[in-house]
């Protein structure tokens, strides 16, 4: 019920939301923020002060009756569930503030209690046409806000404008909304000094802006990885090499849109060494010349095992991220032509396997059983239109892309169970 009411109420407020909100918006994530926040430093003459800024338990304390006034339908429904309370241990609590963590329709109505805080600063003209930094007038001029869920940053020419300006309106803001900022986590910072948003760090080097993955991050990611090989010391090598792969892909093409060549290097090397103390250890008696032969490949010392290689980081291409374009958004009928295009494109960057591409490319990046365009999170299955019980091969001809559930309900359809159950 709430994913039902949450599509309803999406549209409409896609309409209205700010350009530089982020988060639990559809066609936007996290690399779009730090492309915006990117653009607004590195410009010359921008603003060189920075509030580093963070909502405190923001879905927790969000005050639900200003939410309900906000709200033009589902008043009712919504209410009931923002009041439904909560059962710990057989006991019930009511909830008289915040919205229900883990719901589907939280997010949204998160993103619907904040909106308006870039307008505070003259963000949009009458029309709701966005206004650059630059281009606004008095205590406005230079200030830029980029929000995702409920952290943001925020940039002003001078630090006393931050303090005596900025920041009293946002706190002005956030009270009528029964929020406040997070003392500990929020500061103001210069742009020569360093600082950290979404996992990016922001650090100017040599006059240029950079952002590259934070320290903070890649030990995380190095400990994940440690802790894996350390749980599984007597694990097949070949299956470490498939259970690991996942897990670099995945941090790395997550940061491969920002200055990550010189991090990845790093991070590979450590994993190199880690890697090589798991094979050692395994072979307590034998030479590191042996144990080289026995893991790692001889042109480019990579590990692996029948076949399985473990995928090094630097191995990922780090390439530019193309921002989503202002207010844009997919669920526009105008825009139609743009986000098909955008999301050939993501689709694109997160398909290794030529075979996969030419798939797609010939499907035009949709489904071949439903006719919907994939998305880059979608998981996707080959499909043979003629079955291999039947004798169908595994050649192009035979092969299309299909979305999972799709392909699971596809054969569920062609049950025997199924098709009794019809008749």
């Amino acid at each position: 019920m709430q994913t039902i009411v949450r599509f309803a109420l999406e549209p409409e407020w896609e309409s209205r939301f700010e350009a530089n909100s982020y988060g639990f918006r559809p066609g936007r994530c996290a690399m779009d923020a730090i492309c915006a926040l990117h653009a607004a430093l590195r410009r010359k003459g921008s603003s060189q002060w920075i509030l580093d800024a963070d909502i405190n338990s923001c879905f927790d304390k969000i005050d639900q009756e200003m939410l309900l006034k906000k709200l033009p339908v589902f008043t009712q429904v919504i209410r009931r569930w923002l009041k439904a309370g909560t059962v710990i241990f057989d006991k019930w609590e009511p909830t008289e503030s915040g919205t229900p963590q883990g719901s589907p329709i939280s997010p949204l109505l998160m993103n619907v209690a904040l909106d308006g805080m870039e307008r505070l600063f003259g963000c949009e003209n009458s029309r709701g046409n966005r206004v650059q930094a630059s281009a606004k007038s008095g205590l406005d001029k230079g200030i830029t806000i980029v929000r995702y869920a409920d952290d943001f940053v925020a940039t002003a020419p001078t630090k006393e404008r931050i303090e005596t300006y900025l920041l009293p309106k946002l706190k002005t803001f956030l009270e009528a909304r029964g929020l406040r900022l997070n003392t500990e986590k929020t500061r103001i910072v210069h742009i020569n000094d360093r600082f950290d948003f979404l996992g990016f760090t922001f650090v100017r080097q040599g006059g240029r802006l950079l952002t590259k993955p934070s320290k903070k991050a890649a030990s995380i990611h190095l400990k994940r990885l440690k802790t894996h090989l350390s749980h599984n010391k007597q694990t097949p090598a070949a299956r470490v090499v498939q259970q690991l792969n996942p897990v670099i892909r995945g941090w790395a093409n997550y940061y491969r849109h920002g200055a990550s060549k010189a991090v990845f290097a790093r991070v590979a090397y450590s994993m190199f060494a880690m890697v090589w103390r798991w094979a050692r250890r395994r072979h307590p008696t034998k030479s590191a010349r042996w144990v080289k032969q026995r893991y790692f490949r001889y042109e480019d010392w990579a590990f692996h095992e029948k076949g399985a290689v473990l995928l090094r980081h630097y191995k990922i291409q780090v390439s530019r991220f193309i921002k989503v374009t202002g207010k844009a958004s997919p669920m526009n009928p105008d825009e139609a032509e743009h986000w098909k295009k955008r999301r050939k494109r993501g689709r694109e960057q997160v398909t290794y396997r030529e075979v996969v591409r030419h798939l797609h490319r010939r499907q035009d990046y949709c489904c071949a059983l439903c006719g919907i365009a994939f998305e880059e999170e979608d998981p996707i299955e080959k499909h043979h239109m003629r079955a291999r019980s039947q004798g169908g091969e595994d050649r192009m001809d035979n092969l299309v892309l299909v979305h999972r559930w799709g392909h699971k309900a596809y054969y569920v359809r062609r049950s025997k169970k199924y098709k009794a159950a019809r008749a």
